[in-house]
């Protein structure tokens, strides 16, 4: 080995200790916030439950004196409550362990629900309060809550930014967008608006805008930041128009899955839950035996029965290979799979095929498991 070569081995060397130093720092920084976040939050809910007491009336009455400043105290332990929250959201998703719980399911429903939650609040602070959404309602992945959370953001900034007597829209559509469908929701308000230097910084981490209108509502910077992440972990993007005195509108969509890009999205995500819990993943996949049996009643009857079979709260079930395979992908081992193999013959009357990869027993990636659940499905030695 000449010495150009031992330098290069050498500084390759370096920059992997180094950057094996640099995780190992962010995730001790991780810890950290995770520690003190957790930390602070417990005696913080027993100081708000105390003071709601008091603020009740249950310890004794009160003047008008000591309630106005209990309601400050309540309200300030709200908001460090809130920015507790939001510092510990940022540090799961900068260390990468901001775990989505996705369900298929009509992002309308959820839409509605924040609607009636923040209805009252609106109508306290005199603003309009519109609600249009598209009408087709496709089911599509995501995590109710976090979208949730996404929205609640969202509101929250309009309610706060905007002007006396203005109002709030929320809208959903359905649209393509760099040639794959999505759907698309939006709130927009009719407030204080966002001058067009400062939107390059709006989704950037502790960038709160500095005017004389949103002093008074700053915060760490995180919230929409944070709003950024979780779309971005769905397969989203998220934007905003805006124009100063007249309002804005922030736009994020969500993508529609379709039979493989469906059943590829959830398996990378299944993998990754798999590996950060180091936990073991089945993937299952059946095929109708013969091919006469194959028809959409079948397959649609099928999968409910598949459905109804396999239990677990993170496992799936989804159309493979143009929608006639169905896999299932279970947080269990070889002998949980077999479990739930047995619970499926005693549902199904159609005669199938299947095969099986566990992750990462027979299989360290993706690719490796398709590849073994595929290989075993053509020898058609597995059957039910």
């Amino acid at each position: 080995m000449t010495d150009k070569e031992k330098a290069i081995q050498n500084l390759r060397q370096a920059l992997l200790k180094a950057q094996e130093d640099i995780e190992k720092l962010a995730r001790i920084k991780s810890d950290f916030v995770s520690i003190v976040s957790h930390e602070l939050r417990t005696p913080l809910t027993s100081i708000k439950e105390s003071v709601s007491l008091v603020l009740d009336g249950v310890t004794g009455s009160l003047n008008e004196g000591q309630k106005n400043f209990l309601s400050i105290a309540k309200n300030n332990i709200e908001r460090l409550t809130g920015t507790i929250t939001d510092v510990l959201d940022f540090s799961k998703l900068e260390s990468g362990r901001f775990i989505m719980h996705k369900r298929k399911m009509d992002i309308n429903n959820v839409i509605r629900d924040i609607y009636s939650l923040f209805k009252s609040s609106v109508e306290k602070k005199k603003l309009s309060f519109e609600l249009k959404l598209y009408k087709d309602g496709d089911l599509i992945w995501f995590d109710p809550e976090r979208i949730s959370q996404v929205l609640s953001n969202l509101i929250s900034n309009a309610i706060k930014f905007n002007k006396e007597k203005g109002g709030i829209r929320i809208f959903s559509s359905k649209d393509t967008v760099d040639g794959r469908e999505v759907i698309k929701v939006c709130v927009q308000d009719t407030g204080i608006g966002i001058r067009k230097e400062d939107l390059p910084s709006l989704f950037k981490r502790f960038s709160p805008l500095d005017t004389s209108m949103t002093r008074n509502f700053r915060g760490v910077g995180l919230g929409l930041v944070i709003c950024k992440g979780i779309v971005e972990l769905h397969g989203g993007d998220i934007c905003v128009e805006s124009e100063v005195d007249k309002g804005s509108k922030f736009i994020f969509t969500l993508p529609v899955y379709k039979k493989d890009n469906e059943f590829n999205f959830l398996l990378d995500e299944a993998v990754e839950r798999a590996r950060y819990n180091d936990m073991k993943l089945s993937l299952i996949v059946f095929k109708i035996k013969d091919k006469k049996d194959i028809s959409e009643d079948v397959l649609s009857d099928l999968e409910k029965k598949i459905r109804f079979s396999v239990r677990g709260p993170e496992d799936k079930v989804v159309r493979f290979k143009e929608g006639d395979l169905i896999a299932v992908m279970a947080g269990t081992d070889k002998d949980g799979a077999e479990r739930i193999m047995q619970r499926i013959k005693k549902n199904v009357k159609v005669s199938l095929n299947f095969g099986l990869a566990v992750y990462p027993d027979r299989a360290k990636a993706k690719g490796d498991l398709v590849k073994e659940v595929e290989k075993e499905l053509k020898t058609k030695k597995f059957t039910l």
